[in-house]
């Protein structure tokens, strides 16, 4: 056994020094001797020298365990910086401008704690009226899922500062709302998130997978998708300020799967009343909408076209001089030509017409147009040139324009 040790020993410390694999092409020296002299049999020195070299080898380290607490974690981040040069209407009427904005920021924590139960918290930075920098949650809920329930494929259910269920859907058509917001939150009827409960789900099995990587893996049920949501009212930088609570439904059919999968229709409405105090003397305002969106795409093209009609809005300043709801319609399109294959180079227009007092022959109905150029470096990483122009009916009110170079940082 000593005997045996000391050999062992002796072996490793001249196999240190060899070439790897030299045990495996011949015996060292040393051990050819102990063979030859008969100390060894050759398939004791080549045993040796196998056990030698395994020695000198490190155990194969074990992959490193995650904690508990990172496990289904992923965080990410989103950011618009723009610089902007324009005019703009003020109270002693037009000013021009020249800056630099942070015009959104956002940390996105997502937690899948189980398999049917995730969590979303979304801190977003805001600028307030003084420029200073202000951090508030945009969203926050827990999130109940499925792979599928019957004909309902990823039926979901978010509790808490949740998505309402239009502007997620639209923007996820339309990607450029780092250029500013979309045509109804633009024309200040609502906004994207508020403290309720949201429910959802694709009709159907998914689109094919060439389809989802190819176009959008967004909303992409083979005969569509629906979202209802009941909501306190205020949207999510507001507080409640009365015990209405709002309505608002989606529902985006495909008519065309297998010919055309790309072509869908969309209903949105809701019902409730604008977010102010009501007293003895003041109710709080009707807020109501319907909007349908007819909207195509495809690899190199996205297309929408919208038109909605409705009274009042989420504020529930949208009023006349008795506080009364004022009824408003509008429209909007939009245009996305991406100039190659990988989507790399797009060119975009969109136009809104709007009218927010529709029985008012003195309203102001404005129409906007944007024209933009984007860059699209890495993924979901955007240079974005473009033009925006805002014309008033009302002659004392000027043209507002606005040229717009804007990054947006995704990860």
């Amino acid at each position: 056994m000593r005997r045996r040790l000391a050999i062992l020993i002796l072996a490793s410390s001249l196999l240190t020094t060899a070439p790897l694999g030299a045990a495996e092409r011949s015996l060292d020296p040393l051990l050819q001797l102990l063979v030859t002299k008969g100390v060894l049999t050759e398939a004791e020195a080549r045993a040796l020298a196998e056990e030698a070299a395994t020695a000198q080898t490190p155990a194969a380290a074990a992959p490193a365990e995650l904690p508990a607490g990172l496990k289904g974690l992923k965080i990410g981040a989103l950011a618009y910086v723009s610089y902007q040069d324009g005019t703009q209407n003020t109270g002693g009427g037009q000013s021009g401008y020249s800056k630099l904005v942070l015009k959104r920021g956002y940390v996105d924590i997502r937690k899948e704690i189980t398999r049917f139960f995730s969590a979303r918290v979304t801190p977003d930075v805001t600028l307030d009226t003084s420029g200073d920098s202000k951090l508030r949650l945009k969203y926050i809920y827990g999130q109940f899922q499925r792979p599928q329930l019957g004909f309902l494929g990823k039926p979901y259910v978010e509790l808490g500062m949740a998505h309402m269920p239009w502007l997620d859907f639209e923007e996820h058509v339309n990607l450029f709302r780092m250029q500013d917001t979309m045509y109804l939150e633009r024309n200040g009827l609502f906004n994207s998130a508020d403290l309720g409960v949201l429910v959802g789900a694709n009709l159907g099995p998914e689109l094919p997978e060439d389809y989802r990587s190819s176009v959008s893996s967004a909303y992409a049920g083979r005969w569509g998708s629906f979202a209802l949501g009941v909501y306190n009212g205020g949207g999510y930088h507001a507080a409640e300020k009365n015990s209405n609570k709002v309505v608002e439904g989606r529902l985006s059919l495909r008519p065309l799967p297998d010919v055309v999968p790309g072509l869908q229709l969309s209903v949105f409405g809701l019902a409730g009343k604008g977010n102010i105090e009501e007293t003895a003397d003041v109710e709080a305002p009707d807020w109501d909408l319907l909007a349908a969106m007819l909207s195509y795409e495809s690899r190199r093209l996205a297309l929408t076209g919208q038109y909605s009609i409705g009274s009042g809005n989420q504020k529930g300043l949208m009023v006349d001089a008795d506080g009364n709801a004022l009824d408003h319609r509008g429209c909007s399109l939009f245009a996305e030509v991406r100039l190659d294959q990988d989507k790399h180079w797009s060119a975009f227009a969109r136009h809104d017409h709007f009218d927010p007092a529709t029985e008012d022959p003195n309203a102001d109905v404005t129409d906007r147009g944007i024209i933009g150029l984007a860059w699209q470096f890495t993924k979901g990483n955007y240079w974005v040139l473009d033009y925006d122009r805002l014309d008033h009916d009302l002659a004392s009110l000027g043209t507002e324009d606005r040229l717009q170079l804007t990054l947006q940082i995704k990860y």
